[in-house]
């Protein structure tokens, strides 16, 4: 019997937003994806979002009430979840044949559109959401900086090329940036490139740092660290107790003396992080730069030093250093200005200890971490264990905070040949 014949039609996509599980950020959260089904075809695109698995919400495919940018992150994947199914019902009503992957391309060019500034404003807003106050004005810095040079005009990240890059470079040297502050700004756009690559809002094949390299921005290193003796001198100045003056001489000894720790996570350090084994004073804390464990034996020297603050400050949830107050210093946006401005106050009570000492130096709050590691290395410990005790990624990083040996060191080292 003859059937009259029926055209056959393409099953119905579908496009729905999932955090998508089978990838993991350097953040250690997953991205926000949209998932395309097509004919049993899968294809997933980012939204240049990701989310913690323990804020996101497996049932409804939305973050949790409590995440930080809640009201944000649902605003829009609603967007972009009705941005995908206005492509789909555009592409159904056209009634061709079409993939999962075609469906993606074309979702591609209407939803990542995301500017730079736009980008940079949800990095921006992401660190403050957690607490990471000084990494956003970074990324703040580099879009003051972008916005002056392009003033009104947009910027997509398809818009940076070798070319720009080039053109920027030549723009902040006419402004009169050293190179270090330039080295900055580069690879802060770098690592936005980078994220965007990330979240495939852009692709690999277009990161304009392949073939631009920043590597001449960068000055060598000023050399930070002093002689363990000016050390010795430092120590030594006589001091009244409870004044700013003690307090920075105590941060810059205790730093020296806890492995280099850095001011933010001196200053950060509360009660609860020392514990007693046995005899010992053991130090456990998250570095604030990495998120790194750090567990450090406290020496003598370092526990006498914060023992003089038991009596002002002690109590677990207290700071063991005065320079921030439990009670008043909560957010973290309270914490970073409170901290902006102690680091100022220090680093001009340093220099006057310097002055009493008579030590010929610019003293800082980073000079006792470049001086712990440069005493150790001058004492031939190796850069490995340096590098363990200081908390770096890798032996390169150490190498930047070791300064080089004087003539006398090099010409002692000859005699054993």
């Amino acid at each position: 019997m003859f059937k009259p014949e029926t055209k056959q039609k393409n099953q119905m996509a579908s496009a729905s937003v999932v955090l998508y599980k089978s990838k993991k950020l350097k953040n250690g959260e997953h991205p926000i994806m949209i998932r395309i089904i097509k004919d049993r075809q899968t294809k997933y695109l980012a939204v240049g979002h990701s989310c913690n698995q323990e804020l996101w919400d497996m049932k409804k495919e939305m973050p949790k009430r409590k995440h930080p940018l809640f009201t944000e992150l649902t605003l829009l994947i609603e967007a972009k979840k009705a941005e995908a199914n206005k492509v789909l019902l555009n592409i159904e009503n056209e009634n061709i044949s079409f993939s999962s992957q075609d469906v993606k391309t074309k979702l591609a060019k209407k939803i990542n559109k995301l500017s730079v500034f736009e980008f940079l404003d949800q990095i921006i807003k992401e660190l403050k959401a957690v607490g990471k106050i000084g990494n956003s004005r970074v990324y703040n810095d580099l879009r003051r900086v972008l916005k002056l040079y392009l003033g009104d005009r947009k910027l997509q990240f398809t818009d940076i090329k070798k070319s720009f890059l080039t053109k920027f470079e030549q723009h902040l040297k006419t402004e009169g940036l050293n190179p270090n502050t330039m080295s900055v700004y580069f690879r802060t756009l770098r690592a936005t490139i980078n994220k965007a690559i990330d979240q495939e809002i852009l692709g690999k094949g277009e990161n304009p740092f392949s073939d631009y390299s920043i590597s001449h921005l960068k000055n060598e290193t000023e050399k930070r660290a002093i002689s363990k003796e000016d050390v010795r001198k430092i120590e030594n100045i006589p001091t009244t107790a409870n004044t700013k003056l003690s307090l920075a001489q105590d941060f810059f000894m205790f730093s020296y003396y806890s492995s280099g720790t850095n001011f933010q996570d001196v200053a950060l350090m509360k009660w609860k992080n020392l514990k007693i084994v046995q005899e010992d004073i053991i130090m456990d804390y998250l570095r604030s730069k990495t998120g790194k464990k750090m567990t450090i034996k406290l020496p003598p020297k370092a526990v006498d030093i914060i023992n003089k603050y038991k009596s002002l400050t002690y109590g677990p949830e207290n700071y063991i250093f005065p320079f921030l107050d439990s009670q008043r210093h909560i957010k973290p946006m309270t914490i970073a200005n409170r901290l902006k401005k102690t680091l100022r106050e220090v680093n001009l009570n340093l220099k006057e200890l310097c002055s009493f000492a008579g030590v010929d130096e610019k003293l800082t709050s980073y000079v006792a971490r470049h001086t712990f590691a440069t005493t150790l290395k001058k004492s031939f410990v190796s850069t490995a264990i340096i590098s363990e005790m200081m908390g770096h990624k890798s032996e390169a990083i150490t190498q930047i905070y070791l300064d080089s040996f004087d003539d006398s060191v090099k010409y002692d080292a000859s005699l054993n040949l």
